[in-house]
């Protein structure tokens, strides 16, 4: 029996321990090669192909077919793969007399050669390009942030919450996308500059998101999410993640829809079908992204780097703590000649230095290690990351407006001028930011923490009390209350968790 040499495919892996024998074990993970590997099989391949044909010319057609079903490969080119250049790395089979890659179609060759993924042993740093994506974000949320203080009502505070969970929305899931991409590529760098000016649009025209630019942040908003999963499905072309991405794509698309109509119609329909749009977006993960033809995905499908996405919504955090920052220094100047206000800047500078002491002094790092060290991290970062985050961060929207409540009227009492939802502001803001942590932390441990239920009973408690109370005295509780909850944090890690650890280790 004869075979066709210059027909024949060869499958080569490097880790097979019997000598002479190399098979390949092509899989998505195979795709993510830096340029030096791809430059390196890439010549290896044509040296491969031309000794093929030489060997055909010479000896005619051979059989090199093995007994286990894999193929022989000659000495010569064999000998390419034995360095550390290309140690444990993959060469993909010439089919026929064309480039190999070409089988894979343009999806693989596009990957390989701009190097569009990530290399998931080494890449998984936040880079400069990912922080100057951020920025815009800092904008959003001061946008957010500055919308309530000029006009606190219960209808302007829903609007902006619809809007902060929107925000956070688009951030995500391109936080998300970016775990597998590679920001120092320049397509994928010029895909996060073109995401940040259309994010930059939209957070302009935040403030009237719900009067005259109904349609445009809109149409901004669906732009981000549409257009990245259409560069990420074309990206991703016979990938493993690109029916994933397809399946984010068709309910970004149908969401888009509802976006679109609503801030077109506005008024009564526009507020019904951006909630019903925010919902069905926010539902989406938990069902899989199901979609007709495509059933649904399961979390081990969304393989991330746990160690980058804990890194990148730690940066968010920081940038709605920022707001809390830049906007009790803003205020600060218009109070800096008043005994009570001076004081008040002091306590509000105290309330977000004690949130970001909860967060990173006593939670994160464990989280991380957790989500790096889980057999299913895409499900650990769904519930961890994406959903309970966006608790936190509007918690610490809301204490940026409470800290300017408190340093521009410290003596006012809500109950005496009608204005009761200062108090859900000033309460509410940090209630949520402890909910959303002790919910974090259970993410990660067997059980809630007690000593932030403690706290969020004490909030509940001092909401009643409050409307009584002038603003400055609310204030004080609140960050009181944080501030214990950050000692108590720091101090049973420091010394009850070693003792219990002790205790264990004795018996």
């Amino acid at each position: 029996m004869e075979s066709n040499t210059s027909n024949s495919n060869f499958n080569v892996a490097l880790n097979d321990p019997s000598p002479g024998h190399h098979h390949i074990h092509h899989s998505a993970l195979d795709n993510m090669l830096n340029e030096e590997l791809v430059d390196a099989q890439d010549a290896a391949i044509a040296r491969a192909e031309e000794a093929e044909v030489a060997a055909a010319t010479i000896t005619g057609q051979q059989q090199n077919q093995q007994g286990d079903g894999s193929y022989f490969v000659p000495k010569g080119i064999q000998s390419e793969y034995d360095g550390e250049a290309v140690s444990r790395s993959v060469l993909r089979p010439p089919l026929h007399s064309a480039p190999p890659s070409y089988e894979e179609g343009i999806g693989h060759r596009l990957r390989c050669h701009a190097k569009l993924m990530r290399h998931r042993d080494r890449d998984t740093k936040v880079t400069n390009v990912e922080l100057f994506f951020d920025l815009v974000f800092v904008y959003a949320i001061s946008s957010i942030s500055h919308t309530m203080e000029e006009d606190l009502r219960w209808e302007v505070i829903l609007e902006m919450l619809l809007v902060t969970l929107a925000v956070w929305w688009a951030w995500v899931f391109s936080a998300w996308a970016f775990n597998w991409f590679n920001p120092d590529s320049y397509l994928v760098r010029l895909l996060l500059l073109a995401l940040m000016l259309i994010s930059l649009v939209m957070s302009a025209v935040i403030s009237d998101a719900f009067h005259d630019h109904s349609l445009l942040f809109a149409g901004m908003y669906v732009l981000i999410q549409v257009g990245r999963n259409v560069a990420a499905v074309i990206a991703l072309h016979k990938h493993k993640l690109q029916c994933n991405f397809l399946r984010l794509m068709a309910w970004f698309t149908f969401t888009g829809v509802l976006w679109i109509v609503g801030g077109a119609f506005g008024g009564v329909a526009r507020n019904v079908l951006w909630t019903i749009a925010i919902v069905l977006e926010y539902i989406s993960p938990a069902l899989g992204f199901y979609t007709p033809g495509l059933g649904k995905s399961k979390s081990t499908d969304w393989d991330i780097h746990g160690g980058h996405l804990a890194e990148r919504c730690s940066l968010f955090i920081i940038i709605a703590l920022g707001e809390s920052i830049v906007v009790s220094g803003d205020t600060f100047k218009e109070v800096i000649f008043t005994t009570t206000g001076c004081a008040m800047f002091f306590v509000s500078f105290s309330g977000a230095a004690a949130m970001w002491w909860i967060y990173f002094h006593t939670a994160w790092n464990e989280a991380i290690e957790y989500v790096e060290q889980s057999d299913d991290p895409g499900k650990m970062g769904r519930l961890a990351y994406t959903y309970i985050h966006v608790i936190m961060v509007v918690g610490i929207v809301w204490c940026a407006v409470a800290d300017r409540l408190s340093m521009m009227h410290p003596h006012m009492v809500p109950h005496h001028e009608g204005h009761e939802i200062d108090v859900a502001i000033m309460i509410g803001g940090p209630a949520l930011f402890v909910l959303g942590h002790a919910l974090f932390r259970r993410t990660f441990s067997s059980r809630l923490p007690k000593a932030h239920l403690v706290t969020i009973i004490a909030f509940l408690c001092a909401t009643p009390i409050g409307l009584f109370l002038p603003l400055w005295a609310t204030a004080l509780t609140t960050t009181a209350l944080l501030l214990c909850l950050g000692f108590y944090e720091s101090y049973f890690r420091c010394h009850i968790l070693p003792g219990l650890h002790r205790h264990h280790s004795e018996t």
